[in-house]
């Protein structure tokens, strides 16, 4: 099981300072107290900082100061996550639909997959808020099961303990088999499933697919669940558009393929879905919170 990246800031202390404090700060306190510990961050954190300035290089070309601010931006795309879990988590579905831009989240196109009966698989990327998302399915009147690796640290756990409910369920990926027969479970019973899709944790279920002109290694998971179940995998993200609001981004529904080759045919719905990240990813890179090199070491410039 592959580690990320972890620094000594995130801890239950300071998760509990920060949503006791925020809920009672006016709007525009919070924006100014993000961008102050966004700075502080960009400042502290050196080795994400390389981190993602290699990553955003790739992914805009850009170089010095310009490049630099967009590498701030994504340290402080990740402080209006942290903030959003004061408030989304207790959100109602009025609530979270008035945060949206004209309220539009994608229902006729999920629900349309709904309606096949097979189950639907979200394929979604640490762009913007996936925990907002998360939120957004619930409307459509089915169990929300979310495939994610929680590491055994207490911030994770709380994290995860604050954004379950009776709809929305965490699947904790490191339990292997019994994680895929639980999932599976879940698309037969016509329930969404939602899995960030950016995060290789097993290397025995990914494959490299071109990302911006290099190979790069992107989880399977998803795919095989699409085959075995029948269920369609759609790829979508929630961006943030201004503090606190956001909009979705929903691709086209991919299908599942069934040919002699197998291996292959995941491949087929990685690529497709990989290519829609790579699409939005130029207008949104400031909000693609990973803090650790994506790309091969080799590869970069």
């Amino acid at each position: 099981m592959k580690r990320w990246y972890r620094h000594r800031f995130h801890n239950v202390a300071t998760l509990r300072i920060v949503f006791s404090t925020v809920r009672w700060m006016p709007r525009t306190v919070q924006q100014a107290s993000a961008s102050v510990t966004a700075l502080i961050f960009f400042l502290l954190l050196k080795r994400e900082r390389r981190a993602v300035t290699g990553n955003l290089r790739r992914v805009s070309g850009r170089r010095g100061l310009g490049l630099q601010w967009k590498v701030y931006r994504v340290f402080y795309s990740f402080c209006d996550l942290i903030v959003s879990y004061a408030f989304i988590p207790q959100a109602s579905h009025v609530q979270l639909l008035a945060m949206l831009e004209n309220g539009e989240h994608g229902a006729e196109v999920i629900d349309r997959c709904l309606d096949a009966g097979h189950g639907l698989i979200v394929w979604t990327a640490h762009l913007g808020n996936p925990e907002f998302a998360s939120r957004l399915l619930e409307m459509h009147g089915r169990p929300v099961n979310v495939a994610r690796v929680v590491e055994d640290k207490p911030a994770e756990k709380m994290l995860r303990d604050r954004m379950s409910n009776e709809r929305l369920r965490i699947v904790d990926l490191r339990d292997g088999a019994r994680a895929t027969i639980e999932l599976l479970r879940a698309l037969r019973r016509n329930e969404i499933v939602a899995i960030q899709g950016d995060r290789v944790y097993h290397s025995r279920h990914c494959a490299a697919v071109p990302f911006f002109s290099e190979p790069v290694e992107f989880p399977l998971g998803a795919f095989l669940l699409s085959q075995v179940s029948g269920a369609p995998v759609l790829p979508g993200f929630v961006v943030r558009r201004s503090w606190l609001r956001y909009r979705v981004m929903l691709g086209e529904p991919i299908l599942p393929v069934c040919s002699d080759n197998r291996d292959e045919d995941q491949r087929i719905g990685l690529r497709q879905a990989v290519r829609f990240l790579e699409a939005q990813l130029p207008d949104y890179y400031d909000q693609w919170v990973n803090f650790f090199d994506f790309w091969p070491v080799h590869s970069r410039d």
